[in-house]
């Protein structure tokens, strides 16, 4: 069996390994733009604050290694087309055939129209090149005054980065709130609060209508003319679907794929950013455009293929972040999207420490659990606290996928210790706090 991998990031380069694990006979091909395989994007941020020294160490194995798995790798080259008659893909420099083909495209970063969008000093966060340029165009104008574009996961890392570069650091959001797919307002406030104590500022419900110099000097918000000498554009990404749309395959905002992540074409696949999956509170098409989520497609995907009777299950996008010290965990429905949706839901919020009240040291936690009215189901998180967040937050993750209800997490088993955790965890007393209101 030929199978020709499209796409050597997370979501490819975990492919051909998995499918390595399973065929050990099978050709394995990934095409790929950079020349790189797989690197993590997700630690972009850190090699611009300094805290990874070199772009080059977010790789995550050499090419080399992918060859001594006898995967044959064609990067520096571009696909343009997918013959879906004659089983081929063509690219820049050849025509590969293939028996299954998979698309892991990913996504590219998306930059508005804003006026002088081009201009020297204004960047986007997606790419090992991204972070060249940036880290050169630091060293070369020493920027004082950033602006960043967008309050999402990347624009707050990127903001983290430049804070603790010694930068002034302006982030302006059209939304009312900074991560606003992932947190309500109350929870959003607490890591707003934590970032405005180190040189970081908010504008709301404001955009960037231009951007002034070349290199950057400036920025106009509204009427306003706020100086910048370094601008991050950090609006989100969108799949990369052109490739699927010209071959004919169905496209939607990503690459519609089923259970086991076939596009509309069964001999071919889609996973990671491109591909739109279902969305396991609502069932309705999303995208899941995580690192996590890139792996489990990947595995799936590979071991369909040699034949398992396997599936990618609905996602709660279950994600996470540190900046400045502070933990922001989150999964599923946010309490504002569930009002959207016509979801009627229970939230319980609970505010505590992470140890004993008793014991030195503890730090402040703040949970938000919301369950669905109709079935009593967790379909939504929220954790914001100084520690130990990542295990609340997949604890609560896992239970949702196995359908738990309020009761299952308000008298769930935890583990008690003095130095760690107090005697009633703060997930059960939030989902106590919700109980009542199903009362």
């Amino acid at each position: 069996m030929k199978i020709v991998v499209v796409g050597s990031g997370t979501a490819g380069s975990n492919f051909a390994l998995f499918m390595r694990k399973l065929d050990r006979k099978a050709e394995i091909i990934v095409i790929g733009k950079e020349e790189t395989m797989q690197y993590s994007p997700c630690a972009l941020p850190h090699v611009i604050s300094g805290t990874i020294e070199k772009p080059e160490d977010v790789v995550v194995f050499p090419n080399e290694f992918y060859e001594k798995q006898k995967i044959q790798l064609m990067l520096n080259t571009e696909v343009r087309a997918i013959d879906r008659e004659r089983k081929a893909v063509i690219t820049d420099k050849d025509e590969i055939p293939y028996d299954k083909l998979v698309l892991a495209v990913g996504s590219k970063a998306f930059v508005p129209p804003i006026k002088g969008v081009e201009n020297e000093g204004v960047f986007t966060l997606k790419s090992l090149d991204d972070v060249r340029r940036i880290k050169a165009y630091i060293a070369e104008r020493k920027p004082r005054k950033a602006v960043v574009i967008g309050a999402g996961l990347i624009g707050l890392e990127g903001a983290e980065a430049f804070a603790k570069l010694g930068m002034e650091v302006l982030v302006v959001e059209l939304m009312d709130r900074l991560l606003p797919t992932m947190l309500d307002k109350d929870t959003a406030k607490l890591v707003q609060a934590e970032m405005e104590k180190h040189n970081i500022t908010f504008r709301f419900k404001e955009g960037v209508s231009e951007i002034i110099g070349s290199p950057v000097r400036a920025v106009r918000i509204g009427d306003e003319e706020v100086p910048a000498d370094l601008v991050l554009v950090a609006t989100g990404v969108r799949a990369n679907t052109d490739l699927a749309k010209a071959a004919g395959l169905e496209v939607n905002r990503g690459i519609v794929v089923n259970e086991h992540l076939q596009t509309s074409d069964p001999d071919i696949y889609a996973i990671g950013d491109c591909a739109e999956v279902i969305d396991a509170v609502t069932g309705a098409r999303t995208l899941s455009q995580l690192g996590t989520s890139a792996v489990r497609m990947a595995k799936v995907a590979a071991e369909h293929i040699a034949g398992k009777d396997v599936a990618f299950r609905p996602t709660f996008n279950t994600a996470i972040t540190e900046l400045f010290g502070l933990e922001i965990g989150t999964f599923g429905i946010t309490e504002e999207r569930a009002k959207r949706e016509g979801i009627e839901i229970a939230v319980g919020k609970f505010k505590g420490s992470t140890k004993p009240e008793y014991y030195p040291g503890g730090k402040p936690i703040t949970v938000k659990v919301i369950f669905r009215k109709s079935d009593r189901k967790l379909i939504g998180a929220q954790i914001v606290g100084g520690e130990r967040v990542w295990g609340r937050i997949m604890t609560l993750s896992a239970l949702a996928q196995k359908g738990a209800t309020v009761e299952d997490v308000v008298y769930l088993e935890t583990a008690y210790a003095p130095p760690i955790s107090p005697t009633i965890d703060p997930i059960s007393v939030a989902a106590e706090m919700a109980l009542r209101r199903f009362r």
